[in-house]
């Protein structure tokens, strides 16, 4: 799920028992979490959203999820867009072997015309920086939705030069979202 922030919620984000009733929610799904964070501004450190991937037992276990994120209750988000993802890298974002030095990034590309491409045949020098890749579909009818990758990589520009490789698949989906992200959890 991806979670885009509401307008002027900067003081809620930076309320340290918020924040610490949010890192207490999540820990109840540690075992069940592939990736979480917040995307970010230009700036790299004010807060645009978040990510959070999970692996739950049903779409009512996903909707309650949401509902009761604490951010959520207390207004942080102004919407959520909730997917079923299929893992193609099949690990987590903690099994990541990338330096932490370089910024990360999240992209959801949108289209419910294509699939995604399998990671067996990315290109070797996106494989070494994804972080997260998967294949997304609507939550209720399973349709396809298009894909969500999570990359590590020197700049935006680096970024577009990996989703403009062809080998990549990226270029067939209509729409591309990029966020700045980085890995959220307790700090």
């Amino acid at each position: 799920m991806y979670s885009r922030d509401a307008p002027h919620t900067a003081e809620l984000r930076d309320d340290q028992k918020l924040l610490e009733e949010h890192w207490s929610y999540m820990d109840r799904f540690a075992e069940s979490i592939i990736a979480r964070g917040p995307t970010l501004a230009t700036d790299r450190e004010t807060a645009t959203g978040s990510l959070h991937v999970l692996g739950l037992p049903s779409v009512d276990a996903a909707r309650e999820f949401v509902a009761l994120e604490p951010n959520n209750r207390a207004g942080v988000y102004r919407e959520h867009l909730v997917w079923r993802f299929e893992n193609l890298l099949g690990r987590s974002m903690w099994q990541f072997s990338g330096q932490a030095a370089e910024p990360r990034f999240l992209i959801i590309a949108r289209s419910r015309l294509s699939r995604s491409v399998s990671a067996a045949s990315l290109s070797a020098e996106l494989l070494e920086r994804l972080i997260l890749y998967g294949a997304l579909t609507t939550l209720d009818g399973a349709e396809p939705y298009g894909v969500a990758l999570a990359l590590q990589a020197p700049d935006r520009a680096a970024v577009d030069a990996l989703l403009d490789d062809e080998w990549t698949g990226v270029g067939a989906f209509s729409e591309l979202e990029v966020h700045n992200w980085q890995f959220g959890g307790r700090r």
